[in-house]
């Protein structure tokens, strides 16, 4: 099963919808989520601070902030197809 990297962080309303959506979409899609905090790794901060939430499947970002649902479940379809 395709791992899919939703990095967050706490009392995020945009992490919380995009948390719920990629919940939706596991089960239809069939894939796992990995959750980061990036409060938690200096690196994983500087690189997505602005951008929060963030979705990725290995290296390559999938969807960030603002995210548009439709077009994030359009995307990890075809990433994960």
């Amino acid at each position: 099963m395709t791992e899919v990297m939703f990095y967050t962080r706490r009392q995020c309303g945009l992490c919380d919808d995009a948390a719920a959506e990629l919940r939706r979409l596991s089960a239809e899609l069939r894939f796992s989520i990995v959750e980061r905090d990036i409060d938690r790794d200096a690196n994983l901060r500087a690189r997505y601070n602005d951008v929060v939430p963030v979705i990725a499947i290995g290296d390559t970002v999938i969807a960030h902030a603002p995210i548009d649902l439709a077009a994030l479940r359009t995307a990890l379809a075809s990433a994960l197809a």
